[in-house]
């Protein structure tokens, strides 16, 4: 359990450090390259985990899906001169849905936890 552990908070030091490196302005490929592969580890750490039954995946999962389509969809947005406007707002619902994923996933975890010991 603890070297899959090791894969979720890997992935989420990336995702705050490529967070980190564009506040801080830093140009090229690094802030996607730390999104990107963060994103990936949590990913895998979902997969791996569900397969061998020590992470629970519920109802919840459609927040996440629905969090990342607002974000992706203001990622588009503020692209697209028409539609700028609705950036912050489909970013801001996109970042509430993801984080009552979170919330709702670590508790179904912690009862996971609960109930096994």
């Amino acid at each position: 359990m603890k070297k899959i552990k090791l894969l979720i908070m890997s992935g989420g030091t990336l995702i705050l450090l490529g967070i980190i490196l564009k506040v801080l302005g830093v140009v090229g490929p690094w802030p996607a390259i730390c999104f990107s592969v963060g994103g990936a580890l949590k990913i895998l750490y979902m997969v791996i985990g569900a397969r061998t039954g020590q992470v629970k995946i519920g109802s919840e999962i459609i927040l996440l899906v629905l969090g990342l389509a607002f974000i992706f969809l203001a990622i588009y947005f503020r692209r697209t001169i028409e539609l700028a406007y609705l950036y912050i707002w489909f970013l801001s619902i996109g970042i509430i849905v993801k984080a009552i994923f979170i919330v709702l996933f670590v508790k179904r975890q912690k009862k996971v936890v609960v109930l096994c010991e």
